[in-house]
């Protein structure tokens, strides 16, 4: 009968080679790298400024974004649905305080928020869809982000504008602040709209030609380890401008900052990173090594009972 000590020792290194093989097989089917979750529940956007502006008269006014995951979906990609609106007021229950109204569909890659489809874009205005060739992320960074600097699309533009990193702030998690400037920019320039021009008599009764005029400054926040939007302050303004740019009627304009930013926060702060994946991996692996190797001197340690005899 094996002594008790060259028993322990086999089960030692029985469990140092499970420990090790674990270790190695665990990146294969623990997603531990940050990519965009497929489980997300904090994922509507609202921003509400109740001194807002409509044509001039102050009032509420609300901007929102819902982001729906859906199929086809796998390690790699997933399919996003972004329904987006403007409206005055705060419930958006009337049809008439509905400013715009539009939805997203698109095709992203999990790590990089990189578009891997063309966006199919509708709105209450226009059929059939429209086709938006999306040029930068939007609601997700790459994983592991630490460039100065960042090319974000901007759906009013519906395409991406420069943001300067500005630092991070611990809020629950890390956080990543990127500033996004846009210049008054002509969006008659960019794609037809039915509102993106007006016609308009002056004081001799001559028609006058106008041109919906968008200019923004935001702060875009990212969680550190996903990339993955949280937040956003944003102050807009839209109006309408003769061909020289200058200011003729006030259209819409807001300041506002999305509420439940910390709940995004707390939800993906949890998600494993690279990093930490790779050191537990690492622990496992050497420990597993370490456990194997002192159950092999064990088990091949001469027995002193049979060296006395």
């Amino acid at each position: 009968m094996l002594p008790k000590s060259r028993i322990f020792s086999a089960l030692l290194v029985g469990l140092g080679v499970a420990l090790i093989v674990a270790g190695l097989v665990a990146p294969r089917f623990l997603v531990g790298d940050g990519r965009m979750p497929l489980d997300m529940e904090n994922t509507t956007y609202t921003l509400y400024d109740e001194n807002g502006t409509v044509e001039g008269e102050t009032t509420g006014v609300t901007r929102q974004l819902h982001m729906d995951i859906q199929n086809p979906a796998n390690e790699d990609m997933v399919s996003l649905r972004v329904g987006e609106t403007l409206f005055e007021g705060n419930d958006g229950t009337e049809f008439d305080a509905l400013l715009s109204a539009q939805t997203w569909n698109w095709e992203m890659d999990r790590l990089t928020g990189e578009a891997l489809s063309p966006v199919t874009l509708s709105t209450v205005m226009v059929v059939p869809p429209e086709t938006v060739e999306m040029d930068g992320p939007w609601l997700k960074l790459p994983t592991d982000f630490d460039e100065e600097t960042a090319e974000i699309f901007d759906p009013f533009l519906r395409e991406a504008a420069p943001a300067t990193y500005t630092g991070a702030n611990e809020a629950g998690g890390e956080v990543n602040n990127y500033n996004q400037v846009v210049e008054p920019t002509n969006l008659a320039t960019k794609y037809p709209a039915i509102n993106n021009t007006k016609t308009v008599n002056d004081d001799e009764g001559n028609a006058e030609q106008l041109f919906l005029t968008y200019e923004a400054d935001r702060i875009l926040s990212y969680e550190a380890n996903t990339g993955v939007l949280v937040g956003m302050h944003e102050d807009v303004d839209l109006y309408y401008a003769d061909r020289e740019g200058n200011r003729v009627e006030d259209y819409v304009s807001y300041a506002a900052a999305t509420a439940n930013d910390a709940a995004r926060v707390d939800e993906l702060s949890s998600i494993p990173s690279q990093a930490t994946s790779r050191t537990i991996t690492i622990v496992v692996i050497v420990l597993g090594a370490v456990l194997a190797l002192v159950g092999l001197i064990g088990a091949l340690r001469p027995d002193r009972r049979k060296a006395k005899n």
